[in-house]
């Protein structure tokens, strides 16, 4: 089991790190469900003028307000920012004004990332029992779209992430897990008899 459980998340990993590389470097369908501000210039420098940390930033952000307004004033800002939140503009956005960081650490982290969820996934299929290695593949992107319907729902919901976006978020989800899948699958088979 634990060679199985081993080699599920390493091999898992990889596959599912191959793919988002292919996904989002030389596929065009994430890349184009962004949109681009008319004058990223001037959208830049408000940015470093108002963001002094890297942090997630909500415009308007009605909960943050200064510690020394009245309680009366405190929920008289949180229903303006309320009511501005409706009407928009509205952004929720993760904002790092020194800029992005080295490619080859994110690579790094985002494959450690990999690893460490296929290895999850692995467990996971370890412990049912009678699976056919299409159910075992069936399991996984099971998991991995449901993973996808708890966080890129709600970003889509909440946040107002596009249809599009959301929609290629899936579909990432379900090739990358389908992928894995068949690797895993086959990793975990049972020893025949």
């Amino acid at each position: 089991m634990m060679k199985s459980l081993a080699l599920g998340g390493l091999l898992g990993g990889l596959v599912l790190f191959v793919w988002g590389a292919i996904s989002w470097m030389a596929l065009p369908w994430h890349t184009m469900t962004f949109e681009k501000f008319k004058d990223e210039s001037s959208v830049a420098q408000a940015i470093s003028a108002n963001a002094g940390n890297s942090g997630i930033y909500l415009l308007p952000n009605p909960h943050k307000q200064d510690s020394s307004l009245s309680e009366a004033q405190r929920k008289a800002a949180e229903e303006d920012g309320m009511k501005r939140m409706m009407e928009g503009p509205f952004m929720f956005a993760s904002v790092s004004p020194r800029g992005s960081g080295s490619m080859g650490t994110m690579m790094g982290i985002g494959l450690a990332t990999q690893i460490l969820a296929a290895l999850m996934a692995t467990w996971l299929l370890l412990q049912t029992a009678g699976l056919t290695c299409w159910g075992r593949v069936g399991f996984l992107v099971t998991l991995g779209l449901t993973a996808g319907v708890i966080t890129n729902l709600q970003h889509w919901n909440w946040w107002n992430f596009s249809t599009a976006y959301t929609a290629v978020c899936f579909g990432d989800l379900l090739i990358g897990w389908f992928l894995a899948g068949l690797v895993i699958a086959k990793v975990t088979a049972p020893a025949s008899s």
